[in-house]
């Protein structure tokens, strides 16, 4: 008869017991310094490319070299490669006044005056507690030829081991990679428009 009791006390704890509902997170736009591109360009950023392991629901931190923590109930609130896009876009629109910067898969299709290209390699917290990110960029001009290419490692301490913190930590790192990526835009020779 114990037996039973104990099984039916087990039984109405697991029923009441749950995982937490999740947290959802996403990256934030960051102000810096208007650079000027020499004329109103149309800017086409291309849908960034994320190492698979960063291809997840989940927040991920690197535990150690070899090994990934994911963020039980941190979760991104997009697919992190489109929210990814969609921050640097409005970051190189803030920095690139006159210019008009869109993502590949958004609404606005138009011949792009200069094509962005970004690889990321890594964009998460490390052992050491900082975050990084690699990347490397490619802008190409498509009237001609013309294209460079430029590898960004950006390191940033986050204020707390907070998701909140991680978050913002990645967020101000997307700035600074966008304060190198409008400068490379400013500095890439573009053909001038035809005369009529």
């Amino acid at each position: 008869m114990k037996t039973l009791g104990f099984i039916s006390l087990a039984a109405a704890l697991l029923a009441c017991a749950h995982s937490p509902e999740p947290t959802f997170f996403a990256l934030s736009a960051q102000n810096g310094k208007p650079v000027s591109s020499g004329r109103a360009l149309k800017i086409e950023l291309r849908r960034t490319a994320l190492p698979g392991y960063l291809d997840r629901p989940h927040i991920v931190r690197r535990a150690t070299a070899e090994r990934l923590e994911l963020g039980g109930d941190e979760r991104w609130g997009a697919p992190l490669d489109e929210m990814v896009g969609a921050t640097l876009a409005e970051d190189l629109a803030q920095r690139l006044p006159g210019c008009i910067v869109y993502t590949d898969g958004g609404a606005i299709s138009s011949p792009p005056d200069v094509r962005v290209e970004v690889q990321l390699f890594r964009f998460e917290r490390v052992a050491s507690g900082d975050v990084q990110l690699l990347a490397e960029v490619a802008v190409h001009s498509t009237a001609s030829e013309l294209s460079s290419t430029q590898r960004f490692a950006l390191t940033t301490k986050p204020g707390s081991d907070r998701a909140s913190d991680l978050v913002t930590a990645l967020s101000k790192l997307l700035g600074q990679l966008s304060d190198g990526i409008s400068a490379m835009i400013s500095r890439h020779p573009v053909p001038p428009v035809a005369a009529p």
